[in-house]
């Protein structure tokens, strides 16, 4: 049996969602709102490994009752685990290209879209909320650093200019890579597509200026390269809010970045 706990299509979430959608494997969906905090419950999948990866909001994948968690490995994990299109990178040089740039897409640009991804929707709506009741799910998150990663977002003790210029260098060196090459890795299509994608596809709303057609023509290329597979498509179908967009959840210790 395999059972993927996600919620709306963007950033982490939509990376196994592309990625069963390519090998058109058969899965159960368990949707969930990271905003409810049911993933800090102890009903929701888990183990050891869960509960100590840098991604604890989430996704999860569980085959056959085992728990599979950080989506980059859980990439790796669906590309051999699965038949249908190859997915795998490629030869060793391929596979150390997409391990370098899955490092410079998880530091460099996946804690600041994170942040401003937050500010920008997920603030407004933790502070529409009922502030006890809030605070009490907020209060029952372990380990502390996880807590104060939600609690950083909602004294606003993040700042948006530091985190927009730590994405610069990031898309340079994507931009760079993408203007010598259709896909990330070389010529063929792979899970460092799929991960730079979920990554890279919020910026254009969140950060205008950086990644733009003029600006990153290399990019906004992929992107749209990208949004035209049917998998792609197929993944973000699974909106259930309509505004997968819109979706966030605090990244890797982001009050660190502040």
């Amino acid at each position: 049996m395999l059972e993927l706990y996600h919620g709306e299509p963007n950033g982490l979430f939509l990376k196994p969602l592309i990625a069963l959608e390519e090998k058109q494997v058969a899965f159960t969906s368990r949707y969930f709102d990271p905003s409810s905090f049911v993933q800090h419950g102890a009903e929701f999948a888990q183990n050891l490994e869960s509960r100590l990866q840098l991604e604890r909001e989430g996704p999860l994948l569980v085959h056959d009752g085992e728990v599979i968690s950080s989506s980059f490995f859980m990439l790796e994990y669906i590309a051999e685990a699965f038949p249908g299109p190859d997915l795998k990178p490629g030869g060793a040089l391929e596979h150390y290209k997409a391990h370098a740039l899955g490092q410079v897409l998880a530091l460099g640009v996946g804690v600041c879209v994170s942040a401003l991804g937050c500010a920008k929707y997920l603030v407004p709506r933790l502070k529409s909320q009922d502030p006890l009741t809030l605070k009490a799910n907020i209060d029952r998150i372990e380990p502390l650093e996880r807590r104060n990663s939600w609690l950083a977002l909602i004294d606003g003790s993040g700042n948006e200019t530091v985190f927009r210029e730590r994405l610069r260098p990031a898309i340079k060196r994507i931009e760079e890579t993408l203007a010598h090459s259709t896909w990330l890795t070389g010529p063929a299509y792979s899970i460092a597509d799929i991960d730079a994608f979920s990554m890279l596809a919020p910026v254009p709303d969140l950060a205008p200026e950086i990644v733009n057609d003029r600006a990153t023509p290399a990019i906004a290329g992929f992107l749209q390269r990208m949004r035209a597979r049917p998998a792609v498509k197929a993944a973000l179908a699974r909106s259930r809010t309509g505004k997968p967009h819109e979706a966030f959840v605090p990244s890797t210790e982001p009050s660190r970045w502040g």
